[in-house]
Formats: C-alpha cells, structure tokens, sequence
C-alpha cells in the first residue's frame, strides 16, 4: 500500500473518536441547577405561581432545556415544573460540562423554544395527573443573573417563566 494512501486511511479511522472528543470538551452532556432570588411561572390565564429553583438540561448537542421548579407550598401540591425546551439560537453558547455531566453555562445565551412540559407531583412523588407536553413556538433568554421564557402552543395555550439568580 502506498504511504499517502495508508495515512489517509489511517487518518480516516483516527478523525472521528478525536471529533467526538474535542466536542466533548467544548460542550459534554448533563446538568446545572440553582436557587432562585425570585421565580415566577404561568400556566395561560392561571395566576402567577412562585418557584425556588431554575435547572438547565444539556442531554443532546445544540439543544437546551430551562426548567423551572416550584416546591408547590402554595397548594396541595409537593412539587410543580414547567420546562421548555428547544434549539439553541445561532451563535449561542452551549453549556461547558464535564465528564461527571457537572454544566457551568456561557453568558448570555437563547434559546428557540419548541417544546413546552408541565407537571406537577403530590408529597410522595407521584404525578397528579398526567404530565402533559406541548409543541410551542418560543424563545428563552438566559443572562447571568436572569432566565425568562414565554412560549405559545398550536391551541392558543400559553406559558411564561421567569427567575432572578
């Protein structure tokens, strides 16, 4: 075999598993979550209800999720979410995270919000009622010392979230 042929070859079989760990490095996979100094979230024409934490979810590449977590002290509920989630917008940062799946976000970021989830869990976990989910068009602005979100379903449904860290 001939060497410019046989590196190439080699350089072939060599290229993705160095790709896929340099992309590792720059963005990875898993979790950052925090205390809020203020949240609110809203389901359509519902009152505005508090939350006291914010987590973002990095499980696929350019893709984000913002969830917004109340302890549901308001109610008969132990626990109530709100996700949305989406596509980062062009030209934002993903989250760095390391191979524990420990995320530290980039300031400022979007995202492009396609996908709203909703549900809420009594004082034993288990869901009241069925979790629901919901194609939406949207948009999530994250900075540094605020996340909000709004999004709109197809049926006129719509959802607001926002937390000061």
């Amino acid at each position: 075999m001939q060497q410019p042929l046989r590196a190439a070859l080699i350089g072939s079989l060599l290229a993705p598993p160095l790709l896929l760990q340099a992309a590792g490095r720059s963005e990875g996979f898993g979790r950052w979550q925090t205390s809020t100094s203020r949240c609110s979230l809203q389901r359509g024409s519902d009152e505005s209800r508090p939350c006291q934490e914010l987590r973002l979810e990095q499980n696929l590449s350019g893709l984000l999720s913002v969830r917004f977590l109340s302890d549901g002290s308001t109610g008969l509920l132990a626990q109530e979410q709100l996700l949305f989630a989406g596509v980062l917008e062009p030209e934002r940062p993903a989250m760095v995270c390391n191979r524990q799946g420990q995320c530290e976000p980039q300031w400022p970021s979007g995202v492009a919000v396609a996908t709203v989830g909703d549900s809420r869990f009594n004082e034993r976990g288990l869901a009241v009622g069925i979790p629901q989910a919901y194609l939406a068009r949207g948009q999530c602005t994250l900075e540094q010392r605020r996340i909000s979100c709004q999004a709109r379903g197809r049926d006129g449904q719509h959802w607001n979230a926002t937390a000061e860290l």
